[in-house]
């Protein structure tokens, strides 16, 4: 079993892409927005460590058990309701 670490990390950076994205850009966009880059530089780890292993996300998806599906199903309803209270 490969476990889905990677898939995880993956999906935290889409995270908090889409809730800044959402939150940043919910009034459109202005150039007061540009503070936005701040938060993208602060929340570099999360960006690093998904992009270090996004080659791995296939092999995990291949060997997924009912558990890990489970857990993966959480994590995009965990970003859906992050994005959703930005709203």
């Amino acid at each position: 079993m490969a476990g889905i670490k990677e898939t995880l990390e993956a999906l935290e950076a889409v995270k908090k892409t889409a809730v800044l994205g959402t939150k940043t850009f919910k009034d459109g966009v202005q150039v007061s927005d540009l503070g936005a880059l701040v938060e993208v530089a602060q929340g570099f780890k999360v960006y690093k460590d998904a992009f270090e292993g996004i080659d791995q996300v296939d092999d995990e998806f291949k060997d997924l058990d009912s558990a890990e599906a489970t857990q993966l199903v959480a994590k995009v309803f965990e970003i859906i309701e992050a994005v959703k209270a930005e709203l």
